[in-house]
């Protein structure tokens, strides 16, 4: 109590002016129009420009949120995109819907290695979110890995920048099917192998998912066609090509999880026996 005393007749003169500063303002409000306008125009900036300010910092603080409702908005709209250009497993004739397994979940990447033979990813969605082992995982122009281990909040995807990495594609012109893996130097620029000599290939041809992967649904644009050469020796093309989206550059990424794959998977053990 001692304090605020002291302070009050440390600052005696300032509060005093403060308080006659106050009482003549309201004087000069009461009794004179001019000056009671030019008080309620000051009065009405000074309030705007308070809401305003209150506006912004609560937009700012509800960024967040609408950044998560929109790339909510986005999964939806991806998995829709991808469903509308998945192929049937059957023949439509038997079943009258398409055969869809795949489903995406969202997530985002907090580590992503770019610089090395071998990159990996770690995304902040784990077991606890429904995340397994094997899924695919892409963004919005393209595909970033598959999921190689998780923990119960995070994953480890290996990278499509990962030279151990192959990726069933097909050109999507010529429906000719082949493999796309990174070259090991610019984070854009893959090759891709197996496409045989007879078939009709052109720069610029889009490249897609295969469909012939456990992975990844069918069609899912990849990039383009840069250069290509027809080696004889071989009796394959060697073509080079670029990613439409840089893997080195991605924040929000989508998990695909295929329904069937536990399915898929058994099948093939039983073949292999």
């Amino acid at each position: 109590m001692q304090r605020i005393i002291n302070a009050l007749i440390q600052y005696r003169n300032a509060i005093i002016y403060l308080i006659l500063l106050i009482i003549s303002l309201l004087y000069l409000n009461r009794n004179s129009n001019f000056h009671k306008n030019k008080l309620e125009k000051y009065g009405l900036y000074f309030s705007q420009s308070i809401y305003y300010l209150s506006y912004s910092i609560s937009k700012y603080f509800d960024l967040k949120k609408i950044n998560s409702d929109l790339f909510e908005e986005n999964r939806k709209l991806k998995e829709f995109e991808l469903k509308s250009k998945s192929v049937s497993l059957y023949p439509r004739n038997y079943f009258k819907e398409k055969r869809y397994p795949f489903v995406l979940k969202k997530g985002n990447v907090i580590k992503n290695s770019f610089l090395k033979q071998r990159n990996f990813i770690i995304v902040d969605k784990g077991k606890s979110n429904g995340i397994n082992p094997e899924m695919g995982v892409i963004s919005e122009k393209g595909i970033i890995g598959i999921v190689k281990s998780v923990s119960e909040n995070y994953s480890s995807v290996i990278s499509i920048l990962n030279q151990d990495l192959k990726i069933n594609i097909r050109l999507k012109n010529s429906n000719a099917i082949g493999t796309l893996s990174w070259k090991g130097i610019n984070p854009k620029e893959f090759q891709i192998e197996d496409i045989v000599r007879n078939t009709d290939i052109q720069i610029g041809d889009t490249i897609i998912t295969g469909g012939m992967s456990s992975y990844f649904p069918f069609g899912i644009p990849i990039g383009k066609i840069t250069d290509f050469e027809d080696n004889s020796k071989v009796g394959y093309y060697s073509i080079n090509a670029k990613l439409f989206e840089d893997p080195s550059l991605i924040y929000h990424v989508y998990m695909i999880e295929n329904k069937d794959l536990d399915e898929i998977n058994r099948l093939q053990e039983n073949t292999l026996k």
